[in-house]
């Protein structure tokens, strides 16, 4: 038994002798320290606005000899950068440097990596910084809109696109100077729903007195392209609504409807002069009942 035992720990000791230690993979060898140099300087995850100027001052050491130093965004591999430096016998194990880099112009989160590589490509450390892009417009979902009704008048059938508020005649009379859309059944068209400024030609209806109301001149046009979800800035609206309003606009659109293309989009800028874009997303009716709603989607620069 005691030989058998003997043998076991002699087995154990001699395996653990030839077992050939390997680094663990991902572990980081390298140390970046990031300096505040002023505005705009980056030391940890921050929060940006569009197309803002960043900068990374930092210093890198490393133990073991760096090559390559580079700052990747949203890196999905170890080779692709943004930009990379080469470093020399000089600075091959502490390397200091500021970057001045541009913030994406679509919002979200995004990761700068700032990485270290040697003569072989092969990594070193890195560390991770999340430079959050703030949107600079406003994304207002699932406002509904309702044919007006003659009777109790409580239809929310106004939108104030800047704070995606709907109003009925009964509560937007306080709040006209906000109120950018009317929606109503109109009959003289074909695809009878539309939408208009209620600087247009008035009666829009008959049985609404908005003689004392402010009448905001909201300019809007149906178009295409480009296509809602590919709107992500406000740089973006203004371009589109810019390219889209400057012939054929108006203060009304008229044939709205979901299925027909070019027919399910409204680029509009405000009195107040900002640009956005509105999605209709649904309608639940074919007619002008007092249930029949649209649901549309606004997306409108801060």
């Amino acid at each position: 038994m005691k030989k058998y035992i003997l043998g076991i720990v002699i087995a154990a000791a001699l395996l653990n002798a030839c077992t050939k230690k390997v680094d663990p993979i991902d572990i980081s060898y390298a140390d970046v320290s990031l300096v505040n140099a002023g505005t705009g300087f980056v030391t940890g995850d921050v929060t940006v606005n569009p197309k803002d100027s960043i900068f990374f001052s930092f210093t890198i050491t490393s133990a073991k000899t760096m090559k390559y130093v580079s700052i990747q965004k949203n890196p999905v591999n170890q080779t692709a950068f943004i930009v990379r430096d080469t470093l020399t016998s000089a600075n091959k194990n502490s390397y200091t440097v500021t970057k001045r880099l541009r913030a994406d112009s679509a919002n979200g989160p995004y990761v700068y990596r700032i990485v270290a590589h040697d003569t072989a490509g092969v990594y070193i450390g890195h560390k991770d910084i999340i430079v959050t892009v703030s949107p600079d417009f406003y994304y207002y979902t699932v406002r509904v809109l309702q044919v007006p009704d003659t009777t109790a008048k409580t239809n929310n059938c106004y939108l104030a696109a800047y704070t995606g508020t709907v109003y009925s005649f009964t509560t937007g009379a306080a709040k006209s100077a906000d109120i950018d859309f009317g929606f109503y059944y109109d009959t003289a068209v074909a695809n009878k729903f539309s939408v208009y400024a209620l600087s247009a030609a008035q009666p829009q209806l008959s049985y609404y007195d908005i003689s004392s109301w402010t009448k905001n001149a909201t300019l809007m046009k149906k178009a295409a392209a480009p296509t809602f979800a590919s709107l992500l800035s406000a740089g973006g609206l203004r371009s589109a609504a810019a390219t889209n309003l400057a012939s054929g606009a108006g203060n009304k659109v008229v044939g709205l409807s979901t299925t027909t293309s070019g027919n399910n989009q409204v680029f509009f800028k405000t009195a107040a002069g900002k640009a956005g874009c509105m999605q209709i997303n649904y309608i639940n009716g074919t007619d002008g009942s007092k249930s029949t709603f649209m649901n549309v989607d606004i997306k409108i620069e801060k």
